[in-house]
């Protein structure tokens, strides 16, 4: 028997997965489902929901099933809700679900569930599957995970700082709040990336002055330049790594830097974290170097 085309298009839509309740507003009984299911056309994969049988269990797949076997009100949240809005490169091992305060179902491999009530403004809908909103799924991703996914939201302005602090306000009385809050702490500084935040905080605690953060010069944006010795600091943040194009970019302008004269250190956000010290000690090398050639 065939499957009419209005669920098996929604399946299709929703990677291969249909709930019970989606069958019914398509009009199709208890009895139509058990006989596809019968027929080897849907797979039962939890109470109430189906898979397409032709239809492969991806990543994809597995979360939504995840999240929706919980209940019809869950919500995808952390560090996969972060993936599932494509700020997260990976799809965790386990997939964190908020489910209902009252929720008692039992621990699923792959799974974690946080029962709890969440503010009308930190969810949507999102190809069909409730999540958590982007501000909150990234600063909840970034806890999860690591600062990379803040990183990664700011740069391609998928998020606002705005937007950020607004989400924060509702959960800084819940868990998880004292870690978003330190991240905050960095995103305040206005520098372009993670990395480059925690350039500032090294700057700072060694008592080095007189940069101007994202100066223009030799046609590019420097980090953080000390425009009168022409020392250029430039920081590769994490989101930077991953992306050979933009590895392409800033040799090009690098080699356009040193052409103009000016003097060039790159700093990784290993450097950062792991020796700020040596961050601030050749930066005044380099600042006293072009002194004393003065």
């Amino acid at each position: 028997m065939a499957i009419p085309a209005a669920p098996r298009t929604l399946a299709l839509a929703h990677d291969g997965v249909v709930t019970v309740d989606e069958a019914h507003e398509h009009d199709l009984s208890n009895g139509a489902i058990g006989r596809r299911v019968k027929s080897g056309e849907w797979v039962r994969v939890a109470p109430g929901i189906y898979r397409l049988a032709d239809h492969p269990a991806t990543n994809r797949t597995r979360t939504r099933i995840a999240t929706l076997s919980v209940s019809r009100d869950a919500v995808l949240s952390g560090l996969a809700a972060a993936w599932w809005h494509g700020v997260a490169t990976k799809r965790p091992v386990v997939v964190t679900v908020t489910g209902p305060k009252s929720w008692k179902g039992s621990t699923v491999q792959g799974r974690k569930v946080i029962r709890r009530t969440l503010d009308a403004e930190d969810v949507v809908v999102h190809k069909g599957l409730r999540v958590t909103a982007l501000p909150l799924s990234v600063l909840e991703g970034a806890v999860e995970g690591n600062m990379d996914v803040l990183d990664r939201a700011l740069q391609r302005e998928k998020v606002t700082v705005d937007a950020l602090v607004e989400t924060f306000q509702r959960r800084r009385n819940r868990k998880g709040a004292a870690e978003m809050a330190k991240m905050l702490v960095l995103v305040g500084s206005g520098a372009r990336s993670a990395a480059e935040r925690l350039a500032v905080d090294a700057f700072e605690q060694h008592g080095i002055t007189g940069w101007i953060a994202n100066h223009p010069a030799a046609g590019y944006v420097i980090d953080f330049a000390f425009a009168e010795k022409k020392v250029a600091v430039e920081i590769d943040g994490m989101a930077y790594h991953s992306d050979a194009a933009v590895f392409r970019s800033d040799r090009k302008r690098r080699n356009a830097l040193i052409a103009a004269g000016w003097t060039v250190l790159n700093f990784t956000w290993a450097d950062l974290v792991e020796q700020p010290g040596y961050v601030a000690a050749q930066v005044k090398y380099a600042l006293r170097r072009t002194q004393s050639a003065g």
